[in-house]
C-alpha cells in the first residue's frame, strides 16, 4: 500500500487543507480588520489635526496680519509633528505651506491629490486619503475653504470657495503596529495550525486508524483461515459497533466453515458409503459390507446388525457382528419376541412387523438406534446399532445413518430381487441360469490366472418313486433337505445349485480331483445316513454322483458338463449311490454311456 493511499493520510489531507483554508481566511479577516481599525484612527487622528489647524488658520487670516497664517502653519507643523501643510487656491496655486519653498507652486489636477474631486463631479465620499508618497504611506485630509461672510471684503462674494486646506501626516508609526498585527497573527494562526493538525492526528491515529488496522489485520486473518480471530470492541461509537459485527460475522463463518466441514466430511463418508454398498449384488457380501461400514464409520459401536422378516413370516432373520468379530453372523429366531430380547425390545418388533416404524427409532437415551428400510413403501428391513456403555450416538452420526438408509434400502432391495433371481424356489440353491454363469467365470479364470477347479454333477436314485409312493409334496420335501445336507457338506465359496428336477450341481473353486473326491464322498455318505422325515413317514434316499475337473478333463464349460455327465451315468450304471470320477471312465463311448 502506498503512502498516499493509507487511511490517516487521505483522512489528514482534507482535515489540513480545511484547517489551512480556516485560519488563512480567520487570517485575512483579523489582519483586514485589524488594518482597517488602525487605518481609521489614523484617520480620525489626522482629521482631527486638519479641524485644528483649519480653525487656527482661519482666525489669523480673518485677523489679515500679514504672514500671520504661514506663521500659524509652521509653529502647528512644528508643534505636531505634521508632514506638511499646506493651503491651495482655487487656481491651483499653493498660497501657504509649512514647507515655505513650496509656495507660489502649481498642483495640477491630476495630482493624485486633485483627481479625487476633479474626476468626478460628484465631492468624495471622504475628506481623508491614504497616498504613497517616496514609499511612505501619507494620510492627506482636504478641507475646502469657504468663502464666508467675513472674508468678503478681502475676496468678494463671487467664489463660495476660495481653496483647500491640505494636512498630510505620516503614518509609518501606524504602519509599523500594523505590520506588527500581521507577524503576530501570522505567527499564532501557524501555531494554531500546527496545534490542531497534532492533535487531530493523535485523535485520528487513536480513535479512528489503530481500530481500523486492528479491523485489517482481523480481515487478514480471516482470509488466512484464521476463524479462531477476535479484535477489541473498546473503541465504541460506531467503529466499535463495526468491531462487534466484525467478531459476530467471524463467531457465524467460523460456524458455517465447520458446517461445510462436516457436511464435506459426511458427504465423503457417505460417497465412500454408497460406493461400498453398490459394489456387490450379492446378499450376504451385501451385508458384511453394511455392517463393515457400520462399525468403521460410527465411533464405539458394540454391536450391529441387519435384520430381515424370515420367509414364512413368523420370525425374524438377523445378521449381526459384534464388535472385535472379524465375520458376521446370521440367526433366525421364530419366537423373536423372546430370543431377541437381548437385542431388541419385543414391543418395537411388534410395531415394525404391524407397518408402524418408519422413521428412526433412538433407545435407551440415544445409546442404540433402529433405522427401518424402505422401498417404494414397502418394509425391507433394519439396521440396528448399539453404543458401548455410557456412550450416546451424536446429531450427526444420526444424520448420516439417516442419509444412508435409503442407499442401503436399494442396494438391499436390488441384492434380494438379484437373489430371487438366481436362487431356486424350492431348495434356496442357485439356479441353473446362475450355475452356468458361475461355471464360465470360474473357466474364464482358469483360461486368464490358470487357476483349477472342479465340477460336481448328483443326481438323486430313483426319485421318482419318491413321488410316486409319497406324493409330489413329500419329493419337494425331500428336495429341500438334500438342499441342505449339500450346503453343509461344502465351503462357503463353493457354488451349489439345482441343475434340474432331482439333478443337482455344484463348482468347487480352486479344488483338485482329489479335494473333490473328498467333498463328493461327504456328500454321499450324509444322504444315505439321512432320513427325511415327511409327515408321518420316514424316507431315506441315496444320491450318485460324477466329478470332472478343470484343466484335467476339459477346459471349457462344454466339455466340463459333458465329462460331468458321463461320470454321472457311470455311477448310476455301476450300481447307483456312487462317486464316479471322469479319469476313471474307459474308453468308452461318452454318448453311448449318457444313452444308457
Amino acid at each position: 500500500m502506498r503512502w498516499y493511499e493509507k487511511l490517516n493520510v487521505r483522512l489528514m489531507a482534507p482535515i489540513l487543507i480545511v484547517l489551512l483554508i480556516s485560519i488563512s481566511s480567520s487570517l485575512s479577516w483579523l489582519h483586514t480588520r485589524q488594518e482597517a481599525q488602525l487605518i481609521e484612527r489614523a484617520r480620525d487622528k489626522t482629521i482631527v489635526v486638519n479641524q485644528v489647524v483649519k480653525t487656527a488658520i482661519r482666525n489669523q487670516m480673518l485677523r489679515n496680519v500679514d504672514n500671520s497664517a504661514q506663521d500659524t502653519i509652521s509653529l502647528i507643523q512644528s508643534r505636531t509633528g505634521l508632514n506638511d501643510i499646506s493651503v491651495v487656491s482655487k487656481e491651483g496655486k499653493i498660497r501657504l505651506s509649512s514647507n515655505p519653498a513650496k509656495i507660489g507652486e502649481s498642483v495640477h489636477w491630476g495630482h493624485p491629490t486633485c483627481v479625487v474631486c476633479h474626476s468626478s463631479k460628484a465631492l468624495p465620499k471622504t475628506q481623508t486619503i491614504l497616498l504613497d508618497v517616496e514609499d511612505s504611506k501619507i494620510f492627506r485630509s482636504m478641507n475646502l475653504i469657504k468663502n464666508e461672510v467675513q472674508c468678503h471684503q478681502c475676496h468678494g462674494d463671487a467664489e463660495k470657495y476660495l481653496g483647500v486646506l491640505i494636512v498630510d501626516q505620516n503614518t509609518s508609526e501606524d504602519m509599523t503596529s500594523i505590520t506588527q498585527v500581521q507577524k503576530s497573527l501570522v505567527g499564532a494562526g501557524s501555531m494554531t495550525l500546527l496545534a490542531i493538525f497534532g492533535l487531530v492526528i493523535i485523535i485520528v491515529q487513536r480513535l479512528v486508524q489503530k481500530p481500523v488496522d486492528k479491523l485489517l489485520d482481523g480481515i487478514r486473518r480471516i482470509r488466512d483461515q484464521d476463524f479462531n480471530t477476535q479484535i477489541d470492541t473498546t473503541a465504541g461509537g460506531e467503529l466499535g459497533e463495526l468491531a462487534g459485527a466484525f467478531n459476530d460475522m467471524v463467531t457465524d463463518t467460523r460456524c458455517y466453515v465447520q458446517q461445510i466441514k462436516n457436511k464435506t466430511t459426511e458427504l465423503s463418508t457417505l460417497y465412500s458409503i454408497v460406493e461400498r454398498v453398490t459394489r456387490s449384488i450379492d446378499l450376504d457380501q451385501l451385508k458384511t459390507i453394511i455392517l463393515d461400514i457400520m462399525m468403521d464409520s460410527f465411533s464405539d459401536i458394540s454391536l450391529g446388525a441387519i435384520v430381515f422378516r424370515a420367509r414364512d413370516e413368523s420370525g425374524v432373520q438377523v445378521s449381526f457382528r459384534n464388535a472385535g468379530d472379524s465375520a458376521m453372523v446370521c440367526s433366525t429366531f421364530d419366537d423373536y419376541s423372546r430370543q431377541v430380547q437381548d437385542m431388541f425390545e419385543p414391543e418395537t418388533l411388534k410395531r415394525w412387523f404391524a407397518g408402524e416404524i418408519k422413521e428412526v427409532v433412538y433407545m435407551d437415551q440415544n445409546n442404540a438406534i433402529l433405522v427401518p428400510l424402505r422401498s417404494e413403501d414397502k418394509d425391507i428391513g433394519m439396521l440396528y446399532a448399539r453404543k458401548r456403555e455410557g456412550e450416546v450416538f451424536l446429531d450427526s452420526e444420526i444424520q448420516l445413518l439417516d442419509a444412508l438408509r435409503t442407499h442401503v434400502s436399494v442396494a438391499l432391495e436390488n441384492a434380494r430381487l438379484y437373489t430371487l433371481a438366481i436362487t431356486d424356489e424350492l431348495t434356496q440353491l442357485y439356479s441353473l441360469r446362475y450355475f452356468q454363469h458361475a461355471l464360465q467365470e470360474e473357466t474364464a479364470k482358469y483360461l486368464r490366472y490358470g487357476q483349477k477347479h472342479a465340477l460336481l454333477m448328483l443326481d438323486l436314485d430313483d426319485f421318482k418313486r419318491v413321488n410316486d409312493s409319497h406324493g409330489h409334496p413329500a419329493g419337494d420335501a425331500v428336495l429341500t433337505q438334500i438342499g441342505k445336507i449339500l450346503m453343509r457338506c461344502v465351503r462357503d465359496v463353493d457354488i451349489v445349485s439345482r441343475y434340474g428336477g432331482e439333478e443337482f450341481a455344484i463348482i468347487l473353486p480352486e479344488a483338485d480331483e482329489k479335494a473333490a473326491q473328498v467333498v463328493a464322498e461327504r456328500i454321499r455318505t450324509e444322504t444315505e445316513n439321512t432320513n427325511i422325515i415327511v409327515g408321518d413317514e420316514s424316507i431315506q434316499c441315496t444320491i450318485s454322483i460324477g466329478i470332472t475337473c478343470c484343466p484335467t478333463q476339459a477346459t471349457n464349460v462344454r466339455d466340463l458338463v459333458e465329462t460331468a455327465d458321463c461320470a454321472l451315468y457311470r455311477a448310476k450304471a455301476l450300481g447307483k449311490n456312487q462317486v464316479c470320477s471322469a479319469s476313471a471312465l474307459d474308453d468308452e463311448n461318452p454318448s453311448a454311456l449318457s444313452n444308457a
